[in-house]
């Protein structure tokens, strides 16, 4: 009758990013974004009636930027935050606070997916 909820290890997970979802490395001096395509019904109507735009740009950080080529690379959690570790140092702790955060950011947006 209840289902008891599997218990799985997020540090052991790796984040994909969806199909709807590509990531534009930045310039010499502009930004890196998340592009997210606008498929939904309702997205599409507005794109198509009133003339907005066909895709969203979400601009990141450097911290989010670093997170999501780590992501494109297929790594897991615990690796992201090994090369988050490596690449920023103490200037990023607390790291896997703040990685496990953005990715729930991420998933609740439903821009990325987890493989096990």
């Amino acid at each position: 009758m209840f289902r008891k909820k599997e218990k799985r290890n997020l540090l052991t997970m790796v984040p994909l990013l969806k199909d709807t979802v590509s990531f534009q490395e930045k310039a010499e001096d502009s930004p890196a974004y998340l592009v997210i395509k606008r498929e939904n019904w309702a997205e599409r109507l507005s794109v198509k009636f009133l003339k907005q735009p066909s895709v969203r740009k979400i601009q990141l950080d450097k911290d989010g930027e670093f997170a999501v080529r780590q992501i494109v690379k297929e790594m897991t959690v615990e690796e992201i935050a090994g090369e988050i570790k490596a690449h920023f140092g103490n200037e990023a702790e607390p790291i896997l606070p703040r990685l496990v955060r953005f990715l729930d950011i991420l998933e609740s947006q439903e821009w990325i997916t987890w493989k096990e």
